[in-house]
């Protein structure tokens, strides 16, 4: 009898030994099949996730070929990264993850923005970023199901507010681009205007005045001190300066309020879009492209943090129209 229970107690120890071992690895299954990309790095419009190794590249000669990559090199939490890529070869979809992580967007060429052999994809970044620096990886494959080589750009983190209420413009040259918002009350928060009596606060101008800086990011922020009024907000964007450049731009803005996606009531979230030289305008107060109106109708605090830190750029000299075109 007591044989019995001496056994009896050494099969229920190995029984909680195999539950707990069988918990943990049900626990390590579920975290590899989490998404880490959206919650720590970024999602990419029209992606959809693979979880699972970035691609390798093909053993063949006639695997396709990325002759170009270029997005910024300078990225903020909340923000956007529109990224060019370059192509002569049939592209049936393109892979875009980071280097190290397990887990990859594809996005079929039919949903990728195109010209002239130039694949535009949006990469909408996590208000939570994992590393202040981290390696972006890039492939095509072509309709062969043959993969290109690698592609990458590493990026670094720059310090930005993200908040209660964020709006954030990103492009893809060194060029002066502003970021406007106006508020219910009319207040309009600009490079002229950079902190509202609400506290709203545009913590980074870029390339201010053609003092090219290469960030390429605008962003404006409302943190846990900062009232964000009921009413309709406005968000434009503004050519300030093309700064004697030939190329077209590429530009994002992103409109988040307590870490989401704002559902605008006109426009687009995010917006993409394209500037030329011919709508450079020096402008002031009340200038750029609507980009959306959105309505904000509760100011409940999301618990988001913000940090708050001034980047001192130099600030844009008065143009005259005797010197400078205008619109």
């Amino acid at each position: 009898m007591r044989t019995n229970k001496i056994l009896g107690f050494l099969a229920l120890i190995v029984l909680s030994v195999v539950l707990v071992f069988s918990a943990c690895k049900k626990d390590d299954d579920d975290k590899s099949s989490e998404n880490l990309l959206e919650k720590s790095y970024f999602t990419v419009e029209n992606g959809v996730y693979k979880n699972g190794d970035f691609p390798a590249q093909s053993g063949s000669q006639s695997a396709p070929e990325i002759e170009s990559v270029y997005g910024n090199t300078s990225v903020l939490e909340g923000g956007s990264n529109p990224i060019s890529i370059k192509t002569t070869s049939s592209v049936k979809e393109l892979m875009v993850g980071v280097e190290g992580v397990k887990g990859y967007y594809s996005i079929p060429s039919s949903n990728l923005k195109s010209a002239d052999e130039v694949y535009l994809v949006i990469l909408l970044l996590s208000q939570e970023f994992e590393k202040d620096s981290f390696v972006i990886l890039l492939a095509i494959q072509n309709d062969q199901n043959l993969v290109s080589a690698r592609q990458t750009i590493t990026v670094t983190r720059i310090e930005a507010g993200t908040g209660k209420l964020q709006i954030s413009c990103a492009w893809d040259q060194p060029n002066d681009i502003d970021l406007h918002l106006v508020e219910p009350n009319g207040q309009e928060i600009y490079y002229g205007n950079d902190i509202s009596n609400n506290f709203g606060f545009l913590d980074v101008d870029s390339n201010a005045g053609c003092s090219i800086d290469n960030i390429n990011n605008e962003n404006i922020t409302y943190g846990d001190t900062a009232i964000v009024e009921n009413g309709n907000y406005i968000v434009r964007v503004d050519l300030y300066s093309n700064c004697d450049l030939q190329a077209n731009t590429n530009v994002v803005v992103t409109a988040r309020y307590n870490g989401r996606l704002i559902t605008p009531s006109t426009g687009t979230n995010p917006y993409s879009g394209v500037f030329t030289e011919a709508d450079e305008d020096y402008g002031d107060e009340g200038s750029g492209r609507e980009i959306m109106k959105f309505a904000i109708g509760t100011t409940k605090d999301s618990g988001a943090t913000e940090t708050r830190i001034r980047f001192d750029y130099p600030k844009k000299e008065a143009v005259t129209k005797s010197t400078k075109g205008q619109k």
